[in-house]
């Protein structure tokens, strides 16, 4: 009996190295299929099944191609495979097959490694003054701003993304099948085939849709409002709801301790900041400072209530803070004070 189960084990770590060897041979010679491997395949079903073990993780490699984890990994499979089938037919049948196990369990390992990398999530971040531009495996891009934070969880059957700190803006590739989502600020954003952008500042959210089409869900007991540009306006009540639609050039605030609000944006302002600039229009001292603070390691602080409120419009080059400053203190009635830690700190005059 125990000669059978060692046959059969000693059988099946041949058919999955070979399997191997012939994932191998396919990948160095970029061909998908021959008449000779269509033999190996036809000729037991054993075959089979050991090919879709293989070759169900290798899928995984070419998804995650640019994951360096994944590609010495690949390498690695490559050359164990490579050797078991250089070496296959040793007149030494058990140093034969030692070699073809050591290639079989090179290949499980890798399964189950990637069956686990797969299940975690993909984390793109940028440091102080970085801009960056990532692509997805589906075709859509993240253009991540300074000090920014993405998270990427893909599946079979959904595209979940979270934004943890930061701004970013996301060209979405269109695929009913599988939803875009991206949560922020506790919200949920659902896209297709669109363009949006997404800034967590202090304790707002503001979600700007460029192109296309998003539907934000919020909680049942929100009431959202429409606001109008004229800022004499009244705001008008939207009804309430747990979904928000956004037409392009709409921009929806999200405060704590307020209800959402729709305003009607300035794309070319939203975005200036791919562009390396930031453009505030009649915006609170406060609220200008935490978006230069994002691109500059040396930080502005304001001392007192009355600077913080002071507005501003103006168009300033990111993460150039000595011509920001010299702005402020000559247009709003502030002066400011180099501190020891290297910060800069504004007062009112």
């Amino acid at each position: 009996m125990m000669r059978t189960e060692s046959a059969e084990e000693a059988a099946r770590l041949l058919r999955l190295a070979e399997a191997a060897a012939w994932r191998t041979r396919l990948t160095e010679e970029s061909i998908d299929s021959s008449s000779a491997f269509e033999a190996w395949l036809a000729t037991h079903e054993d075959n089979r099944r050991a090919w879709s073990q293989v070759q169900g993780p290798w899928e995984l490699f070419g998804e995650q191609a640019h994951s360096p984890e994944l590609i010495e990994l690949r390498r690695a499979a490559l050359g164990r495979a490579r050797d078991a089938g250089r070496h296959r037919w040793l007149r030494s049948s058990g140093g034969r097959m030692r070699l073809l196990a050591a290639a079989a369990m090179a290949v499980v390992m890798i399964a189950g490694f990637l069956t686990w990398h797969a299940g975690r999530p993909d984390i793109y971040r940028t440091q102080v003054g970085e801009r960056r531009v990532v692509t997805l495996t589906d075709g859509s891009k993240i253009a991540l701003d300074s000090q920014t934070e993405v998270r990427v969880s893909y599946s079979q059957e959904a595209r979940d993304l979270s934004l943890l700190s930061g701004q970013a803006r996301f060209d979405v590739a269109k695929d009913v099948q599988r939803p875009f989502a991206v949560y922020a600020a506790g919200r949920k954003v659902v896209a297709t085939g669109t363009a949006f952008n997404v800034d967590l500042i202090g304790s707002e959210a503001l979600i700007t849709l460029i192109e296309g089409h998003v539907v934000i869900f919020t909680d049942a007991d929100e009431s959202v409002r429409k606001e109008t540009v004229a800022l004499s306006e009244r705001p008008r009540p939207v009804r309430r709801d747990q979904t928000i639609e956004l037409a392009a050039g709409e921009q929806l605030v999200l405060a704590a301790g307020t209800a959402p609000t729709v305003t009607t944006a300035n794309v070319e302002q939203t975005t200036a900041w791919q562009s390396g600039r930031l453009v505030f229009e009649n915006e609170p001292l406060a609220s200008v400072i935490e978006r230069m603070n994002r691109y500059s390691a040396r930080a502005l602080r304001i001392a007192d209530p009355r600077a913080a409120e002071l507005r501003m419009s103006g168009v300033f080059n990111t993460g150039d803070v000595e011509s920001f400053v010299a702005t402020v203190t000559a247009y709003l009635p502030v002066r400011a004070e180099n501190l020891r830690s290297g910060d800069i700190l504004l007062r009112h005059r």
